[in-house]
């Protein structure tokens, strides 16, 4: 008589992954093991991680979301995978699994599918800007747009939203002169200062906000809103520039009607459930775009310690896209 022979239970799979070990410094390359995926989730590859700028905001010690995180943990936030049975494409939703591994077992109501053509590593590099300033800028149309920072990566990418979702006027302001003078879509260029050549702007509803220093606060106290304002700050204790914290004075708030909105907050409900077909709408606009608004750079996840404070990606200049070191 013959009995059935017992089958082997699946084993996890070693594999790299990169963590923060310190806060403030740089992801490290770790070993690690991941389990077999339990059934209500599949197991994937991880093709490219974008590095947006609240990723990397992420590993500072004063951010108020991380610094609770008990270390090591994975800053990332969203990326592009693919189930090898079938080669299907997937976005990770940033409500899903930390990326910064070789593989990863993902809920299926996390995933996104992606058409069989789009380039990952684009599609890594651009949604962090793109999605976030997509879900700001939905109500843009006839409008004026106020973007301080427009040089930034998301700076270029809010720029280009703005244009396309209707916008009557976008103001761009920036330290940098040259760099904004070759950023195209704008109706008015605006040097942070330089008070005295500030443009009279009337009945503003939008104002971005991507540098929050008391530059920023020049140019909010020169302004003159319109029926609705909108500020978007990042908070500069752990902001993209990671200069002197800048405290929003309660009279100017109160003088311009500010309405302050977290980028986050609306990030996150865009990529609810029931703002599904708003997302994927976005993601179809930003896989049409001809010209990339941004350099995408494309590194090897085992490289990520020495290039994670790269000056071009600590200034914004461009944005950092971490591929599997196995290919």
């Amino acid at each position: 008589m013959e009995y059935p022979q017992p089958q082997a239970r699946p084993t996890a799979t070693a594999m790299k992954v990169a963590r923060i070990g310190v806060r403030g410094s740089p992801p490290i390359i770790m070993n690690a093991t991941l389990k077999p995926p339990t059934v209500d989730k599949l197991q994937v590859k991880v093709l490219a991680v974008g590095i947006s700028q609240q990723v990397r905001n992420r590993v500072n010690a004063d951010h108020p979301m991380t610094r609770s995180w008990l270390l090591p943990f994975d800053p990332s936030m969203d990326g592009v995978v693919q189930h090898e049975a079938t080669g299907d494409l997937y976005y990770v939703l940033p409500r899903g699994p930390r990326l910064l591994a070789e593989r990863i077992n993902v809920r299926r109501r996390d995933l996104l599918k992606l058409p069989t053509y789009v380039d990952p590593v684009k599609v890594a590099g651009l949604t962090g800007a793109w999605l976030t300033n997509w879900a700001i800028l939905m109500a843009c149309t006839r409008r004026k747009v106020v973007i301080i920072g427009a040089t930034t990566c998301d700076g270029r990418a809010a720029v280009q939203i703005a244009r396309y979702l209707g916008a009557s006027e976008v103001i761009g302001f920036s330290d940098d002169e040259d760099a904004l003078a070759r950023v195209t879509g704008l109706t008015t260029r605006a040097t942070l200062g330089n008070p005295e050549q500030f443009p009279k702007i009337k009945n503003v509803s939008f104002v971005i906000d991507f540098i929050g220093s008391e530059k920023s606060a020049e140019v909010l106290a020169r302004l003159n809103p319109g029926p609705i304002l909108c500020e978007l700050q990042y908070v500069p204790a752990w902001g993209p520039r990671g200069g002197e914290p800048f405290f929003m004075d309660f009279n100017l708030s109160t003088e311009k009607g500010l309405q302050i909105i977290d980028p986050a907050l609306l990030s996150w409900r865009l990529t609810t459930q029931q703002n599904w077909p708003k997302l994927r709408f976005a993601l179809q606009m930003m896989a049409r775009i001809q010209h990339i608004p941004f350099e995408i750079v494309e590194k090897p996840m085992t490289e990520v310690a020495e290039v994670w404070n790269h000056e071009d990606f600590k200034s914004l200049n461009k944005v950092l896209v971490l591929v599997p070191s196995k290919k």
